[in-house]
């Protein structure tokens, strides 16, 4: 972290930040998603209670990323105190992703719900928990400069009273639920288009950016047989679609691998054909049979994955999928045996 955060996270945060710091834990909370629980029911009782307190300030917040390029990302905020609406806003929020601009809108609820008069409880309603565990986090990340004002503002607020506290809930967008509805709604309406003026970039947007224009120049030189080579397995999807390069959930390749290095090695080693077999050998002249157990007179990685029925069990792969699950079958497949040296 740079020195000039560092030293302001000391100053608002004592360098301890609001979720670390043991006086004040157990005054932020996060109702967070359960798969098993209709939602629904569980908010209107729950609203019901709150809107019963008068101490209690409600904040339902919501960030909009246009499907068209021509306008801006905007994020909004409305707050409550029962029934009675005490302010709502709604404003552009630049170049950024959907996270950071429900970042900024729940960033903005809690600095306007500390301000409120009488409140011992704040509880904002938002359809991204992910932000709103970063909006209590000061340490580097897209939308810093918004965590650090929120801790600060919360800092505060805590020291002022020992029963002030917070609570983020959880409210699926699909609901259109009450007061998050209704932001939901008042954020969509608002349609800017982007003009000619300079917007802010958030980091997470430039990397979103730089990452989106890498693929595209990697999807279109993938089309072409000679940069991923003769012997590039071809697989499917399941809608017999090619696969196409992807970084998204670690790309079509990685995913299959669930993060053990020795997996995704022998998959990346079946799928290039750089593995133990006879094509490779003969490829790259290595005095070692070139055959096949089955007799064939070149054991390729096409061979032992649809044809071989001699050392392998019959689990022939259509889809990537069927990669990870025949290796799992036939665990010396594609694989190198490991050299005492430590080579190979």
């Amino acid at each position: 972290m740079p020195s000039i955060f560092k030293g302001i996270v000391d100053l608002f945060l004592d360098g301890k930040g609001v979720e670390s710091n043991s006086s004040h834990l157990d005054r932020l909370h996060f109702d967070e998603r359960d798969p098993t629980q209709d939602r629904r029911p569980y908010l209107n009782e729950l609203i019901a209670k709150a809107r019963a307190d008068p101490l209690t300030v409600l904040a339902a917040t919501d960030g909009s990323v246009p499907q068209s390029n021509q306008y801006q990302v905007a994020s909004a905020v409305i707050i409550y105190k029962g029934h009675r609406k005490l302010k709502r806003t709604r404003y552009v929020s630049g170049r950024v992703t959907a996270p950071d601009a429900e970042l900024n809108a729940i960033s903005c609820a809690v600095r306007l719900a500390v301000k409120q008069a009488n409140c011992q409880h704040i509880m904002v309603f938002t359809d991204s928990m992910g932000s709103a565990h970063r909006v209590v986090d000061p340490s580097m990340h897209s939308g810093q400069a918004f965590s650090l004002s929120v801790c600060h503002a919360l800092q505060e607020w805590f020291k002022a009273d020992d029963l002030h506290r917070i609570t983020f809930v959880y409210v699926p967008s699909a609901l259109r639920w009450d007061i998050h509805g209704e932001a939901h709604k008042y954020i969509t309406e608002l349609k800017v288009r982007v003009g000619r003026c300079k917007m802010d970039n958030s980091i997470d947007a430039l990397c979103s950016r730089a990452a989106h224009s890498v693929l595209d120049s990697w999807s279109s030189t993938f089309q072409d047989p000679t940069y991923w080579g003769s012997e590039f397995l071809e697989l499917q999807r399941p809608d017999r679609r090619p696969i196409q390069p992807s970084y998204l959930n670690g790309g079509p390749w990685l995913s299959t691998s669930r993060h053990s290095i020795t997996e995704f090695a022998r998959v990346c080693q079946c799928i290039t054909g750089h593995a133990p077999i006879g094509a490779y050998y003969h490829c790259f002249k290595i005095n070692e049979p070139h055959g096949c157990t089955c007799r064939a007179a070149l054991q390729s990685h096409q061979h032992v994955l649809f044809r071989c029925h001699d050392r392998y069990s019959v689990y022939y792969p259509r889809f990537l999928r069927d990669i990870a699950s025949f290796l799992k079958h036939n665990p010396t497949a594609f694989g190198f045996n490991q050299d005492p040296s430590g080579v190979g």
